[in-house]
């Protein structure tokens, strides 16, 4: 009679740990649960870049037509007026993002092939989640000369 009880009360036990430790491992399993900023660039194509205050990333890119997403993760720093991304991967090279505030709009502009974009829309920078200033410069239609003020 005590080993049914016994038994009754292990397993009851070891459901309530599952309860309470489950959320806590998926807490930290998923960087997107974990504190950070989202960064996105991209229409038809693009990417999406989770920066966790940890000093980890990941970064994920995508287009419409597109049969798989590329995830890609490692550790960030700031360097001065530079983001640099180092992925955990050692056969992928660092990126380096700019990091400026254009008329109140805070963006990471990545470089291409070692120069500035032309252009700031959203295709070409990262603007945080949930600021739509990019739309606005780029509508503003003078953004060749705010980025050739920043050289």
């Amino acid at each position: 009679m005590f080993a049914p009880k016994a038994i009754t009360f292990s397993a009851l036990a070891l459901i309530l740990a599952v309860f309470i430790a489950a959320p806590v491992f998926v807490l930290h399993a998923s960087p997107y649960m974990q504190p950070g900023q989202n960064w996105s660039v991209g229409m038809l194509a693009g990417g999406d870049l989770r920066l966790l205050d940890s000093g980890r990333y990941v970064h994920r890119s995508w287009c419409d037509i597109c049969p798989n997403d590329m995830i890609t993760h490692g550790t960030w720093r700031r360097s001065g007026d530079w983001l640099l991304l180092q992925p955990a991967s050692t056969e992928r090279p660092e990126r380096r993002l700019r990091v400026v505030t254009i008329k109140g709009c805070p963006m990471l502009i990545p470089l291409q092939n070692g120069e500035s974009p032309k252009w700031i829309s959203h295709g070409t920078v990262y603007s945080r989640e949930g600021d739509h200033c990019v739309i606005d410069l780029d509508m503003a239609g003078h953004t060749r000369k705010l980025l050739h003020d920043l050289q």
